[in-house]
């Protein structure tokens, strides 16, 4: 049975025996303390699912458990259409905080083992296998400087989604409108534009006039640490689960697979039904000129308390939804995961 520890405490851990994980750098180490057969069904039946559990606890089953689900969740994310051939997931490494996990580049639906993942430094978004070098996405820096900005944050999606684009390139702002959607923020989701820092990140000499010929565009991508963190700021107040990213997508942070995969497909729902009732909206009134007496325009949001107590109910039944997702991704013949 391996002993649980945290982040910050791990290079004071006392060892009495380790191992290499094959899939993992020579710097990610597995510890195990021989045990009891008592001691260990006890401590065996405290542990928690890990998808839903603390991220700082593990041993190595449960870290095979970490990359079978991570790997259900980018084909959960693909059946959903939040994610295409484009778009990508990660998750905190529990055995080392200062690292995170995705997948190589490569469409998420075609993720089918744990030789697929690969392991990244936080500082850096560097691979800890320098094999790998050559397998990364451009944007991992959204990542890297989320988990390095939010030590809370342990699953991070960044989605291309259809249904969200809108909203990412017009003044209405998205709101929640659905119960299963109360973790958006009431007033809006911020907008993360890339136009707002690109002479920045060039240097001083750019700082408020960034060329007009296209030069040094990131060409609304974050492919660097200066755009990351700047990206990150976004989610500064603590109720934001989700920044919208001009004419790209959004990105979406949560403490756990489960939630994160939640947040991402009920974003894109709630895109979808604000989406149709401003058509609905906008259509009454072309067909008669205007809303009768009394009548209430607007869409109806939810309020703050609505978006508070709905998002605590979410949390609480998050099992259900996954539960049916895995299994809807199980038995098509499009996904394999043998990890």
């Amino acid at each position: 049975m391996s002993v649980c520890w945290t982040g910050p405490q791990l290079s004071r851990f006392p060892v009495p025996r380790r191992r290499r994980h094959p899939r993992h750098s020579s710097s990610s180490l597995f510890f195990s303390i021989p045990c009891s057969s008592n001691s260990r069904d006890k401590l065996i039946g405290q542990v928690q699912q890990l998808t839903t559990a603390p991220m700082e606890t593990l041993n190595e089953r449960q870290f095979d458990r970490l990359e079978h689900d991570f790997i259900t969740a980018l084909h959960i994310l693909h059946y959903h259409r939040v994610l295409d051939a484009y778009g990508h997931l990660s998750v905190r490494n529990p055995l080392m905080r200062d690292t995170f996990i995705m997948s190589r580049s490569m469409a998420p639906a075609l993720v089918s083992s744990a030789d697929d993942l690969i392991t990244l430094t936080i500082d850096g978004a560097k691979p800890t296998d320098t094999s790998n070098q050559n397998q990364l996405f451009s944007e991992r820096f959204i990542h890297s400087e989320i988990y390095r900005q939010y030590p809370s944050v342990n699953a991070i999606v960044h989605s291309h989604c259809q249904a969200v684009l809108p909203f990412t390139i017009n003044r209405v702002r998205l709101r929640p409108c659905i119960h299963l959607a109360g973790f958006l923020r009431p007033e809006g989701c911020p907008v993360f534009d890339t136009r707002n820092h690109e002479g920045m990140r060039l240097g001083p000499a750019h700082s408020e006039n960034p060329p007009d010929d296209g030069s040094g565009s990131s060409g609304l991508l974050v492919k660097d640490e200066f755009l990351g963190r700047k990206l990150a700021y976004k989610f500064i107040d603590t109720k934001t689960t989700v920044v919208l990213m001009r004419g790209h997508g959004f990105t979406t942070v949560a403490s756990n697979l489960q939630n994160v995969v939640f947040q991402s497909i009920y974003t894109a729902q709630n895109a979808a039904v604000q989406k149709e009732a401003i058509i609905m909206q906008n259509a009454a009134m072309a067909v008669v000129g205007t809303f009768p007496t009394g009548a209430d325009p607007g869409i109806h949001f939810l309020s703050k308390a609505e978006a508070t107590a709905a998002s605590e109910m979410c949390e609480d039944t998050v099992r259900r939804p996954w539960a049916l997702w895995q299994r809807e991704v199980e038995v098509s013949p499009l996904y394999q995961n043998s990890a």
